[in-house]
């Protein structure tokens, strides 16, 4: 697949966040830092490379509210 036919991702940073850290079990470092939302999201951006085998990918997060 040449560079023009690949796709361009753009995915809802916040959305992806949000859903891994209610859909996992608590996941956090032997010092207690919390790491599942981290890796959930992880785990969603190499799923989407994986079947979609993108050009570019850009994650964007929604700004902080007043």
């Amino acid at each position: 697949m040449s560079a023009a036919e690949k796709p361009i991702i753009l995915v809802d940073g916040s959305s992806y966040l949000y859903r891994a850290f209610h859909a996992l079990p608590p996941l956090s470092t032997s010092s207690g830092q919390p790491t599942g939302a981290v890796r959930g999201v992880a785990a969603m951006l190499r799923k989407l490379m994986k079947d979609y085998d993108p050009e570019y990918m850009a994650v964007i997060f929604d700004a902080k509210g007043k």
